[in-house]
């Protein structure tokens, strides 16, 4: 909450965004935002519970529209049992709630224009689809991990120039928000690239803090071992080569329909969860809609689901030992300060025990990630999409 109202307030005064420590990891589109609800903020008297009523309206509102979007595109393509079960699931699924509503990470809004994107695509719509990428990646820069897997359907579905126009309309919208922002007050554009690039050793040459210990994936176990991802810029640059080579698997893959789609997306998004150096937890949220359509609708399949509840257990125990407690920090220190002195033990930063449990974890979520990934990828082989 504290980095939104800080951007927001650096906003007010035309500071470089990028500039102070312990500022926003996104491109500056949800910088506007964080402006509108600091303005709210000071016209109702400084007060703070109004600021983060206004900040978290937008996600709130995400994981409604979501749930709608998720049962609207289901009840076009199957029957209303699994339309109303996808809806049910998208707008009751905790980690929503956890990730929007009460953490107020963007993720569900960028989770929200990716699937608007997807269900563009699907209905052939390519170029409203473009447009709805390019705000998630101008929002949150993960989105264009799943450019390829658009790419490779509009292309294989209507042809290098379709797919083409996609590839620069989605890119194209991000890139030119960003450079009139920057433009428009003045601010050096290096900033923005130290802070969204800060795994390229060409920019942070020496030891980028953002991704120290590794995160919800296999570096956090690592770095049980004294191997700090962020000490060796070849480690931080692993995650690239295994996203080219799932996106030459979808090239060269025919994808016979949406489901196909559906699936590459997936895909991507769970080896970038594995394979970079910085995955934060919130970032599950992203596939989610997609991996809900994979194996409740396209191909159901109950131990699949089953293993999805583990596998978000698992991330929701990750959190608990990443911090997450302290996302309850301003709850406490109202209500019961007592209860804020109590969760100091849950810093992994002074708790041994517990680095070495989120290391395990991170481990564990990776494994368990490879294998439902796997088992996803099967189950075309086997039959029909429904």
């Amino acid at each position: 909450m504290q980095v939104w109202f800080n951007t927001g307030t650096w906003m007010n005064k035309g500071i470089n965004i990028y500039l102070p420590n312990d500022h926003i990891g996104y491109p500056p589109m949800w910088a506007f935002w964080c402006l509108a609800s600091v303005r709210i903020f000071n016209f109702f008297g400084n007060n703070m519970e109004i600021f983060r009523l206004a900040i978290k309206l937008p996600l709130i509102l995400s994981q409604l529209i979501l749930a709608f979007a998720v049962g609207e595109y289901a009840k076009s393509r199957f029957d209303a049992r699994k339309a109303k079960k996808l809806f049910l699931v998208t707008l009751t699924w905790s980690f929503f709630f956890y990730i929007g509503a009460i953490w107020g990470q963007i993720d569900v809004l960028s989770a929200l224009l990716t699937f608007l994107a997807f269900y563009a695509v699907a209905s052939n719509r390519t170029s409203i689809g473009a447009f709805f990428l390019g705000i998630a990646v101008a929002l949150k820069i993960y989105p264009l991990i799943t450019l390829p897997a658009f790419f490779a359907y509009i292309l294989k579905k209507k042809g290098r120039i379709e797919a083409g126009k996609f590839l620069l309309y989605s890119s194209a919208f991000p890139v030119v928000f960003t450079l009139i922002v920057f433009a428009a007050f003045r601010w050096d554009i290096l900033y923005l690239f130290r802070t969204v690039f800060y795994w390229a050793p060409i920019l942070e040459s020496k030891n980028p803090i953002q991704i120290q210990g590794g995160c919800m994936n296999l570096w956090s176990f690592i770095s049980l071992f004294q191997i700090d991802i962020a000490k060796f810029w070849q480690l931080r640059l692993v995650w690239i080569p295994f996203m080219a080579l799932t996106s030459i698997y979808w090239l060269k893959k025919p994808m016979k329909g949406e489901s196909d789609l559906n699936l590459s997306i997936i895909s991507l998004y769970v080896v970038f969860l594995i394979a970079y150096g910085w995955v934060s937890e919130q970032i599950f949220t992203d596939p989610l809609p997609f991996i809900f359509l994979q194996i409740i609708a396209f191909y159901p399949n109950r131990r699949q689901f089953y293993s999805l509840i583990i596998i978000q257990i698992l991330v929701f125990a990750f959190s608990a030992t990443n911090w997450g407690p302290f996302i309850f920090e301003p709850l406490f220190a109202r209500f019961s300060p007592l209860l804020l002195q109590k969760i100091q033990i849950m810093s992994p930063a002074t708790n041994p025990t517990l680095w070495n449990i989120r290391g395990i974890l991170g481990l564990t979520i990776s494994a368990s990630l490879v294998g439902f990934l796997l088992l996803m990828l099967r189950e075309p082989t086997k039959k029909k999409p429904k």
